[in-house]
């Protein structure tokens, strides 16, 4: 009964397995090509292909790196032998009893070797600690470059929103500029108030600060795209049709699902990687106390008087044997090391729920403004259609005389701002579904 009992078990936990494994692939999520940003915007394309050779951010993670690669080999590197050359000069001195007074030079060599051969795991654990700090920087230089194209991504399409909005914000400069032309002209014969100048005049006025407000901000926005890419080269910041199209026409995805044990994260594997190395400081406190055994071996040269005269025979000697160190008492320094290891492991373990409780409620986040964000993108081209609607109508009531200057320009001001909201809601649903993407991304 128990055998079966232990055996249903262990089906069980395979399947339980499988089944998660299965869900992990099945919903590995990735954006279609024809829903990224770089699809409309070739600049944007170029700086993501040439950012590993580009970008100073990635470039001090490669330095992480080289430093990780070095760790790892010194650590490996204390397994194996160690070899040494010593050569020894001096002059000799000497008044024997009975003789005269004598001078002389003399050379000796010593080469010798020296190889652990059992630390109880202590060496293997310093070697495993560097593997996983090397895999994990490695891993992290990955994260850090597809974060950072997500964040390019993100600032690029801020640029693309700033640059048509200053191209609009120009475009009503001179329409409130001729109508204050206009404006002074049916002044001067009486057909407006000085109040209605006035208001024109505030209108180009509010129209020129705005513009001045979305330079500053295009500058410091395309400042921050050059520090993170190092691409310096001029960038084409212009809407193509193509994207027009797509802000018009796409209908965005809403089938988004949450599996919390398909998330990818760089924090929690950075948490795991860090438990790891925990286990590792363990085996290695355990071990300073216990004895360890090495191989040694040397040649060595020495000098001894003769039996029989006052001369000098120079010896070659080789040895060969186990040197064995036991560190009997450290005043409870391995143990106070193996608790703090212990210690910062249950936080990490702690750190692990916590931050994957945080990870699901950010991903549930992301989903629900996905979600909202098609909502807005359907009403906001509903928008841009009754604004145009409303625009072409100005545009007749305009030429007929039964609207002032000011009305049409609203109507002008209304469809702009349409289609710079729709604008807004399509490019934050494309950063949004990078983002879920790298969220559940399994590569």
């Amino acid at each position: 009964m128990v055998f079966h009992y232990k055996a249903l078990s262990k089906t069980l936990s395979l399947l339980y397995l499988f089944t998660f494994f299965c869900l992990f692939k099945l919903y590995s999520f990735q954006v279609p090509l024809e829903e990224r940003p770089e699809y409309f915007f070739a600049d944007l394309l170029n700086v993501l292909k040439d950012l590993g050779n580009n970008s100073p951010v990635l470039l001090d993670k490669e330095f992480d790196l080289e430093i990780a690669v070095a760790n790892h080999l010194e650590a490996k590197s204390e397994q194996g032998f160690r070899v040494g050359v010593n050569v020894f000069g001096h002059s000799i001195h000497e008044d024997r009893p009975n003789e005269d007074f004598t001078h002389r030079f003399r050379t000796l060599n010593q080469i010798y070797l020296r190889k652990p051969v059992y630390h109880w795991g202590a060496l293997r654990a310093r070697e495993e600690i560097g593997s996983l700090n090397k895999q994990w920087t490695d891993r992290s230089l990955s994260y850090r470059k597809r974060s950072l194209s997500s964040e390019l991504r993100a600032i690029f399409l801020e640029l693309v929103i700033l640059n048509y909005r200053s191209q609009v914000a120009a475009e009503q400069i001179k329409i409130a500029q001729g109508n204050l032309k206009s404006a002074q002209d049916k002044l001067n014969v009486g057909m407006v108030t000085p109040l209605l100048l006035d208001e024109v005049k505030a209108e180009l006025l509010n129209r020129e600060i705005s513009l001045s407000e979305i330079k500053i901000l295009l500058k410091r926005k395309l400042s921050t795209f050059v520090s993170l890419s190092g691409h310096s080269n001029p960038l084409n910041l212009s809407i193509s049709e193509k994207f027009w199209n797509f802000a018009s026409t796409h209908e965005p995805d809403t089938n988004f699902p949450v599996i919390v044990g398909a998330i990818n994260s760089a924090e929690i594997e950075n948490l795991n990687t860090q438990i790891f190395i925990e286990n590792q400081r363990i085996i290695i406190s355990d071990a300073e106390l216990k004895p360890k055994i090495n191989l040694v071996g040397s040649y060595f040269q020495d000098q001894i008087d003769t039996a029989k005269s006052g001369d000098s025979v120079d010896r070659n000697n080789f040895l060969v044997g186990i040197e064995g160190n036991w560190a009997i008492w450290d005043s409870r320094k391995s143990l106070a090391q193996k608790k703090a290891s212990l210690a910062r492991k249950a936080k990490l373990e702690h750190s692990i729920n916590t931050k994957t409780r945080a990870l699901r409620d950010h991903m549930n986040t992301i989903v629900t403004e996905l979600k909202s964000l098609k909502e807005r993108i359907i009403l906001g081209r509903k928008m841009v259609s009754v604004s145009q609607s409303r625009l072409d109508k100005s545009k007749l009531e305009l030429e007929l005389n039964r609207i002032s200057p000011m009305d049409h320009f609203n109507s002008v001001v209304a469809f702009d701002l349409a289609k710079i909201s729709n604008l807004e809601a399509v490019c934050n649903y494309m950063v949004l579904l990078n983002q879920y993407e790298n969220l559940m991304d399994s590569d």
